[in-house]
């Protein structure tokens, strides 16, 4: 009697190949979900996060879920002996807020206080003087006396204090009749307020009225370029050139950039006796102590402490030689 195996009818079925799960996503489709979360909020800083968010991801070349400190600690130790002090921390700040973006939806599995950022030597822009301020306003209206967009860009960046890029994404609809504005922090989500004086309104309405009427109307930017019909606004690049031809035509040899209204601005505030903790919120920034650099030599009482502290030595020493 045949057995079943040897019916003609029968075939061994062999169980299909195992298929393996396809990977989540790759290095690329990591980079472009953060950047895509830091575009909805920044208008410029996911550009230039791009390049240290790839490097870093290129150099783990791990999902988020599966990285540990230690891929952090290789990749800092990496980059230490290529860059400068400065560069090392902004490219780990970056990183920092790359890993952050992952840590906040629990896909990462080490805790955040394991990524330490080291903080450089701080070298502070130099703050830009009154009389400076107003030399370059007045050279501006001189010479250029039809161009307000230049002139309105100097001197919101003066009464303000907004890093060069909060202020060139400001669209029109973002200018208020109180001689306001809100604006997105660049390096948080948080909003702000900001206000700007009635000189500065001035120049700021003609530049208004000159942009609405003649300006390209397919863009919202209250700075926008005619370049190519681009829908953009104006670079940083073009507005710290705008800036450089302005110093030599106001003859200010002194190093100074658009930054260096932001320090005068945080440094005025200081010398008023405001506290750190609202010179931060003014300027959004998220903690006092990350404005101290700005602060440090700007503080009116620091002398006053410093003086103070020697005649109460002086009045100490006198009573024990009594």
């Amino acid at each position: 009697m045949k057995t079943i195996l040897n019916r003609p009818w029968f075939h061994i079925v062999k169980s299909p190949p195992q298929k393996h799960p396809p990977l989540a996503a790759t290095n690329e489709q990591f980079i472009e979900e953060y950047l895509a979360w830091k575009k909805s909020y920044s208008k410029s800083a996911h550009r230039a996060y791009r390049l240290w968010v790839t490097r870093f991801q290129t150099f783990a070349n791990k999902s988020p879920e599966a990285m540990t400190h230690a891929d952090y600690v290789a990749f800092a130790t990496s980059i230490q002996s290529r860059h400068a002090p400065r560069g090392i921390e902004f490219a780990l700040n970056v990183v920092h807020n790359y890993l952050r973006f992952f840590a906040e939806q629990g896909r990462l599995k080490f805790p955040m206080y394991l990524v330490r950022v080291p903080k450089a030597p701080s070298n502070s822009h130099a703050a830009i003087t009154e009389e400076e301020y107003r030399g370059i306003v007045e050279t501006m209206k001189r010479d250029h006396p039809r161009n307000y967009r230049n002139r309105t860009i100097v001197m919101l960046l003066h009464d303000t204090g907004l890093r060069i890029g909060e202020l060139l994404s400001l669209q029109i609809d973002d200018i208020e009749e109180e001689k306001s504005a809100v604006v997105h922090t660049e390096k948080t989500t948080r909003s702000r307020r900001v206000y700007w004086n009635a000189d500065t309104d001035v120049v700021l309405q003609s530049y208004l009225v000159e942009r609405i009427n003649f300006g390209p109307k397919d863009s919202e930017f209250l700075f926008a370029t005619n370049r190519m019909k681009a829908k953009t606004g104006l670079s940083c690049r073009s507005a710290q050139r705008m800036f450089a031809r302005a110093l030599r035509e106001a003859n200010i040899t002194r190093k100074l950039c658009l930054h260096s209204f932001r320090h005068s601005f945080i440094h005025r505030l200081a010398k008023l006796g405001v506290p750190d903790a609202i010179i931060a919120q003014l300027v959004g920034h998220s903690t006092p102590l990350t404005i101290s650099h700005y602060t440090k030599l700007s503080r009116p009482e620091a002398e006053s402490y410093a003086l103070r502290q020697l005649a109460y030595a002086e009045d100490s020493t006198q009573l024990m030689a009594a």
